[in-house]
């Protein structure tokens, strides 16, 4: 048989495959979604999903990608209503970190940011995912300007602004995601907003 029709017969379960490992990673953490416990939860062979994706590591890589596209029709349909920018900035930091403790989504980022360590092609999978969210922050920046909501600022403002939101939105979702004692979503959604709109010359 061609290789073309093996391949076509294989691709067809992919989106389920993928919403199986998130449910499965939902449920029971990263460990618990192994290839075998997969194959069991869609009722074909570990050996079979193994061959489709190649390794556990890009099995989780694809369901990153994949939860991170439907999280992103989500996060368009909010920065498109039409409010005021500073509205659509707290929806964006709401959306981007996780709901709470062992958040699936961002279970699977801090373990794809582990092994991206000893693997380029999964780094540049990460980043690839970052940079559709800095582009669409970039956006929102120059959408709250044209609307005189805040200064006006040039493209090197814009990703310093962006560097400097995200790398205090992966700490505060890494403190989120392992559950740190002491440690509440509101509170830490609170505190980047004020500091986005301080940097904006909002009042906080």
């Amino acid at each position: 048989m061609p290789a073309t029709g093996r391949r076509k017969r294989l691709e067809q379960p992919r989106e389920v495959v993928l919403e199986a490992a998130l449910a499965a990673i939902a449920e029971g953490g990263l460990d618990a979604m192994t290839m075998a416990a997969l194959g069991k939860r869609l009722g074909i062979s570990g050996g079979h999903i193994l061959y489709y994706f190649g390794s556990k590591d890009r099995l989780l890589v694809e369901t990153l990608r994949w939860s991170e596209e439907r999280l992103g029709e989500r996060r368009r349909e909010l920065l498109a209503r039409r409010v005021p920018a500073a509205e659509r900035l707290a929806d964006y930091i709401g959306i981007y970190l996780p709901v709470g403790r062992a958040d699936p989504r961002w279970t699977i980022w801090v373990a794809v940011y582990g092994r991206s360590l000893g693997d380029p092609e999964v780094l540049h999978a990460g980043h690839d995912i970052e940079r559709v969210w800095a582009a669409e922050l970039s956006e929102l920046l120059m959408a709250g300007a044209a609307t005189g909501e805040w200064e006006p600022m040039d493209a090197a403002a814009r990703a310093a602004f962006t560097v400097c939101l995200h790398g205090m939105l992966d700490g505060f979702a890494l403190q989120i995601v392992i559950g740190a004692p002491g440690v509440e979503r509101e509170e830490r959604v609170a505190h980047a907003l004020a500091y986005a709109r301080s940097e904006l010359g909002l009042q906080t």
